[in-house]
């Protein structure tokens, strides 16, 4: 499949539930971190030994900074190579865990990354992450409040992430959709179980309008990532 190539719709459930087995039973690592004899696939210009070690820093501090689990990260690492997503926004970046591991899928599909964090600290934390992994030139990271800095972007995206306030998804969504989200793109929004409460309208509104398929793919226990897939025509 070649980039910027969207799945089609029974593509897109079948590889979401096909991921979410292979990372629940653990066949799965990544292809970045792992030591693979692949000549076929493209290599990355991080150099994974370096990015093996400060994944692990990051690990040791998730509670912390309420990063994402490892597992989830791996299948947004996979769900962003695997729909070849080239314009890939996360909304909250913490200590920039999820978006080295995006960044590292988009070193494959040739894509960048735009990742907005609200608290100066983090955002700080999250910068040096980056540029320590070799990533700073895939990723841009937005100090702000996203509510304000998503009406600033350009668009459209074709992969997004959710991993901020729960109960200030709906705004998101609405200043995304239709215009900043591609046709054949995707949203992906973390603690679908463990929040749902929090998540509730944009669920319920996601699941309503016509134009998406959402799933729930739970990796960890007791939570999940609801993935809506935006159909190419209305």
């Amino acid at each position: 499949m070649k980039t910027g190539q969207k799945l089609g719709r029974r593509e897109f459930l079948e590889r979401a539930g096909g991921v979410a087995g292979m990372l629940t039973f653990g066949v799965w690592a990544s292809p970045v971190l792992a030591q693979t004899g692949d000549a076929s696939r493209k290599p990355s210009k991080a150099d994974p030994s370096r990015v093996r070690k400060i994944l692990d820093e990051m690990e040791s501090k998730i509670g912390r900074y309420w990063s994402t689990p490892r597992k989830d990260a791996e299948f947004l690492h996979l769900m962003v190579k695997a729909t070849r997503a080239v314009h890939v926004l996360e909304v909250g970046t913490s200590q920039g865990y999820s978006a080295i591991w995006m960044g590292l899928a988009l070193e494959e599909t040739g894509g960048r990354l735009t990742t907005i964090e609200i608290d100066t600290g983090r955002h700080g934390v999250a910068r040096k992450n980056v540029q320590d992994a070799g990533l700073a030139g895939r990723i841009t990271l937005i100090r702000g409040d996203a509510h304000r800095e998503i009406a600033a972007l350009r668009g459209p995206f074709d992969f997004v992430f959710f991993d901020a306030d729960k109960d200030g998804q709906m705004d998101y969504f609405r200043k995304l959709y239709p215009k900043k989200l591609a046709p054949g793109g995707m949203i992906a929004a973390h603690n679908a179980l463990s929040e749902a409460g929090d998540m509730k309208d944009y669920a319920e509104t996601v699941r309503r309008l016509p134009d998406f398929d959402t799933v729930i793919v739970s990796t960890t226990p007791g939570d999940g990532i609801s993935l809506s897939y935006r159909h190419r025509a209305s």
